[in-house]
């Protein structure tokens, strides 16, 4: 359940109208969001985080549902810049793959399907379609990749934007203490990702 916006007085509070309090907001609830998911972060304890006022935060966004849509959309635009630079690097599809996915294993945090179901009853429509088109963007940046290396043969035909969910969906085993522990790293987990999902992709 979203929290009711507060009537805002005349001016705005102190240590507010910068972008950069914006984005310290933004980062922080983020950070609390993928850490907590929805309903165990509030916008005061998201103001206690950044040392400003309740006020300070409401300055920005009216309540949480508005904060939460904000900063997924920020979090998603990182992760696709991330994600761009990372692919369209020099080198191997397969080496390049494996960088995108030690980067994302490494930030282990709330599963986003999980966070997504358990903040649904909290958002808007627009607010929720919002947040997957984001999200649709990062699997098709990853789509045209597979399908260019489909095209000049690096790995077999097959259906890009599968390939692309496929990859993305493998990576959420980052949570799972049965398989990330103090006996198999990130790194060693990712490579048998990519392993796996190249010996079913090596043109035959």
């Amino acid at each position: 359940m979203s929290e009711e916006p507060v009537k805002r007085k005349p001016g705005r509070p102190k240590g507010t109208g910068s972008i950069q309090t914006m984005h310290q907001i933004l980062r922080t609830a983020a950070y609390l969001f993928m850490e907590h998911g929805f309903e165990k972060v509030s916008l005061e304890g998201v103001a206690k985080a950044c040392g400003i006022t309740k006020a300070s935060v409401y300055y920005y966004f009216n309540n949480k549902a508005i904060l939460f849509t904000e900063c997924l959309q920020f979090v998603l635009k990182m992760a696709y810049d991330q994600t761009a630079k990372l692919v369209h690097s020099p080198g191997p599809l397969r080496e390049r793959m494996l960088e995108v996915a030690i980067r994302h294993m490494n930030n282990a945090h709330v599963e986003f399907e999980t966070m997504m179901r358990e903040a649904s009853s909290g958002l808007t429509e627009e607010q929720a379609e919002s947040i997957r088109a984001s999200e649709h963007a990062l699997h098709e940046l990853i789509a045209r990749v597979f399908q260019q290396a489909i095209d000049e043969g690096e790995i077999v035909g097959n259906d890009a934007m599968l390939l692309a969910h496929i990859f993305t969906a493998m990576l959420t085993i980052k949570n799972r203490k049965e398989i990330i522990n103090h006996e198999k790293t990130v790194e060693q987990a990712a490579a048998e990702i990519v392993e796996l999902l190249w010996t079913g992709l090596e043109p035959r």
